[in-house]
């Protein structure tokens, strides 16, 4: 087995692996391994897009797959994966969210977010989409305007199912984590991400200046930061 740990990345809603271009190799460079999950809830095509439940379901797999100790990072959306899928991984060593949701036991996105219908959401078909325009000012709102506007092509819509499920387990109670704060976030703002952690006791928090992707804006900085956290 392995020593060092190998991170498994699970990015947030309407995004895709596509996300971690440029912060898989500022990982690599510290020797670490790196696992990609694309989740099942987004996509074009109402009937074959899964939910919170298969996005579980196919982080568990991925986890039990590796040979040594994980390190599951979830982003936005993807703190609620990895915080119902760690439960019960002997192999996860640490969880890791970056201006991630951090649910309690019931929760779901939709009362994490207040369950309000905001400006820039569209609903069609059972799937929720990003209004035009509104994805370069929440997510990549400190990124160059050609970047932002790049990653905003990518965007896919997300199944309305998965932001009303409850999560039926929560890792963070019993694996040692870490919560990165980024402090000039336009998605998640920063005093709920604050709030979040306080509620759940996590104790080792990075503050980071940054908007909500920080994957694309300074993927070596936040590598470095991370890195040193590594338990």
């Amino acid at each position: 087995m392995s020593s060092k740990p190998t991170l498994v990345l699970v990015h947030g809603a309407w995004h895709g692996t596509w996300f971690w271009e440029p912060f898989v190799p500022e990982l690599r460079r510290h020797g670490l391994g790196v696992e990609l999950v694309e989740l099942t809830s987004h996509g074009t095509d109402p009937a074959t897009i899964g939910d919170l439940r298969s996005d579980v379901a196919l982080v568990r797999r991925t986890v039990e797959a590796i040979d040594g100790p994980v390190v599951l990072l979830g982003h936005s959306f993807g703190g609620v994966v990895v915080t119902e899928a760690a439960e019960g991984l002997a192999n996860v060593t640490q969880l890791i969210y970056v201006a991630a949701f951090l649910p309690q036991l019931g929760d779901s996105m939709r009362t994490l977010t207040g369950g309000g219908n905001a400006p820039w959401i569209e609903f069609k078909d059972g799937l929720i989409s990003v209004a035009a325009g509104w994805g370069s000012k929440l997510f990549y709102s400190d990124a160059d305007a050609d970047v932002a506007a790049k990653a905003e092509a990518r965007l896919q819509p997300q199944a309305a199912a998965s932001f009303g499920q409850e999560v039926l387990a929560t890792g963070w109670k019993t694996i040692p984590s870490t919560y990165v704060v980024t402090t000039q976030d336009q998605s998640v703002p920063t005093g709920m991400q604050r709030e979040m952690l306080a509620k759940a006791g996590i104790t080792d928090v990075v503050e980071f200046d940054s908007g909500h992707s920080p994957f694309l804006n300074h993927p070596a900085r936040l590598a470095d930061v991370l890195h040193s956290r590594l338990i």
